[in-house]
């Protein structure tokens, strides 16, 4: 997927203590949470290396539970009991692609893996398409702002030119969808051991005009980088990716 996202103005940062092992970021809309790349289990304080200028730190739950007293923004997706997935793309819409290897079928296999994780915990699934054929981008918006007690997850791939271009990313638009991101990011970033490329404000119209429910992007990794590639033509892979997000997507919900 290609495009450009909104960056937030600069953060204070604001240290609550080593022995708390965090740090919270004061936006210019709201406190929130610096993102934490990977662990579910809490482990010694203190950051870890700076990462396109974003600090990354240990502690996860801890993290994630001070963002959810300190945010004024209510989550619309209490106990949510229903997850829309869109595989990005489709059709005559390949997406991102070198040679045979193509976005659409990548984001399709990875959402049915996504899909199987949640029903199998108890979650009811709605896919936007569940095989090869083009949906509009107003389609995708409709159906994720359809059910009531939902959350929406929009899979895709990266790619940029060159083929610099490498690790995982979750993008939102709407500030109460923040929170969904960033446990999808963790999670991720914990199962798969990919770069972190953190948590990032989009104005992509699939999240943008999904409000009435919290709605999220995730970009996969990158179809342009040749070892990115060369691995996620392997189910592996994509079964690591899936079960980053279906774990994200249960903690979450989990939490709230």
């Amino acid at each position: 997927m290609r495009g450009k996202f909104i960056r937030c103005k600069p953060a204070k940062v604001f240290d609550l203590g080593r022995e708390a092992g965090c740090l919270i970021e004061q936006r210019w809309f709201q406190p929130c949470l610096l993102l934490t790349p990977c662990m579910m289990e809490r482990k010694a304080p203190g950051p870890l290396p700076l990462l396109n200028g974003c600090f990354r730190f240990v502690g996860l739950r801890l993290f994630l539970g001070l963002a959810l007293l300190l945010s004024p923004v209510a989550v619309r997706a209490r106990g949510f009991d229903t997850v829309i997935l869109d595989p990005g793309h489709g059709g005559h819409d390949r997406g991102a692609g070198v040679g045979y290897v193509y976005e659409k079928h990548l984001a399709l296999d990875t959402a049915r893996r996504v899909a199987q994780l949640l029903q199998g915990a108890g979650l009811h699934v709605v896919l936007s398409r569940t095989s090869d054929y083009f949906i509009t981008l107003e389609d995708r918006s409709r159906l994720g702002n359809s059910r009531g007690n939902a959350i929406f997850v929009s899979v895709h791939y990266n790619y940029n030119r060159g083929g610099s271009g490498h690790g995982l990313e979750t993008y939102y638009c709407h500030d109460d969808s923040y929170l969904l991101a960033a446990y999808i990011q963790a999670y991720a970033i914990s199962q798969t051991g990919l770069t972190n490329r953190g948590v990032k404000s989009a104005n992509y119209h699939v999240i943008r005009a999904t409000n009435k429910n919290p709605a999220v992007l995730v970009e996969c990794g990158f179809v342009s980088n040749s070892g990115e590639r060369a691995a996620m033509m392997y189910g592996d892979y994509r079964e690591k990716i899936a079960l980053g997000i279906a774990k994200g997507i249960l903690a979450f919900r989990k939490d709230h």
